[in-house]
């Protein structure tokens, strides 16, 4: 009995070290965290989470879709948007799809975007969902931005899949909200040394600037749901400037002197331009922009979370700072167009 009670304390301490460990684990590879065009063939069923506000991550590929867009995300790879049959004013018609593993094209008669009417005939009722899709009619899809979800069904808060993602990500949004509190400390401090290192001891004239990145994606291999933010908080010392307008204005037709009619070749066109129908120069416009240095760090966290909906690790993005300078824009340049000739008025017989 006292040769257990020497281990069980001994076993307590190797199980601690072994969660400080998993808590502690580090995100090495920075350019992955957040996929960026980063694609992958589907096969004719796919599992992953569908979700709504995906456009901030979208964003970083530099693509953009309507407010109410739904993503399809999946096997770590770039969100994905999806299209959905439909009988009833389509938005796209007649739209040629790259199916199967070589890309032959498929035409689909009448196709919405997904958002969240239009996926209400599969009783898809959340923001984020874990969803198997039919990937165009079984077909499947090359990598790509976009393919037909011929058929949709939520298959978490199952016998095979009990959690429910968006309660999982209410409970690891709080979770983060928690850490970033503990590293109020090492987030100062950072700031602190950026500060010293991009201004050189000049104070800041800030606003401080806090911006939030969040990517969710399913593992099928594993079963597994990865949440990932990514925090930016930026800074700087700014001031504003006055640019004038750098394009040129724009030249006037020639007039004729009053009375007079301007000389021209036989066979010509005349244009009969009145003096108060020629476009005027509007005078250059000043604007205002802000220049002056930012500096500021990235980090977040990744949690992993099995398909009871249970967060089984964390990972850690650690702090990397960065410094950008920003100067006044460049003009653009050129001249503006001539403004469109008055249409020539016809002479009467």
């Amino acid at each position: 009995m006292n040769h257990w009670l020497f281990i069980a304390p001994a076993l307590v301490v190797a199980l601690a070290m072994s969660t400080f460990t998993q808590a502690q684990e580090t995100i090495k590879d920075r350019k992955a965290f957040i996929p960026s065009r980063k694609q992958a063939a589907v096969g004719g069923k796919a599992i992953g989470i569908l979700l709504t506000d995906g456009q901030p991550v979208l964003s970083t590929e530099g693509r953009s879709g309507p407010a109410d867009q739904l993503v399809f995300s999946s096997g770590g790879n770039s969100y994905r948007w999806i299209y959905v049959p439909t009988q009833d004013n389509p938005q796209i018609t007649n739209l040629q799809v790259p199916v199967g593993d070589k890309g032959e094209k498929a035409v689909y008669a009448a196709l919405n975007l997904a958002n969240p009417r239009a996926v209400l005939p599969w009783a898809v009722t959340q923001s984020y969902a874990l969803v198997e899709l039919e990937v165009n009619g079984g077909r499947g899809s090359p990598a790509g931005d976009s393919f037909v979800a011929t058929e949709i069904k939520v298959i978490e808060n199952s016998k095979d899949f009990p959690l429910k993602v968006a309660d999982v990500v209410k409970q690891v949004k709080a979770r983060y909200e928690e850490y970033l509190v503990k590293q109020k400390n090492a987030i100062d401090k950072a700031m602190k040394d950026g500060l010293e290192k991009s201004l050189g001891g000049k104070p800041a004239t800030g606003p401080r600037e806090r911006k939030d990145l969040m990517y969710l994606t399913w593992l099928p291999e594993s079963s597994t749901l990865r949440v990932h933010f990514r925090t930016t908080i930026s800074d700087g010392a700014y001031t504003v400037v006055n640019v004038g307008d750098p394009r040129l204005p724009p030249r006037k037709l020639p007039l004729a002197p009053k009375g007079k009619v301007l000389p021209r070749d036989p066979g010509s066109v005349v244009f009969i331009v009145p003096e108060e129908f020629v476009l005027r120069a509007a005078p250059p416009k000043n604007f205002a922009t802000k220049v002056g240095t930012t500096f500021g760090i990235e980090f977040g966290q990744a949690y992993i979370v099995n398909k009871k909906g249970e967060v089984t690790g964390t990972e850690t993005l650690p702090i990397d700072s960065f410094t950008q300078q920003l100067n006044a824009p460049v003009g653009i340049g050129g001249p503006r167009p001539l403004p469109l000739p008055v249409p020539p008025v016809r002479e009467e017989k």
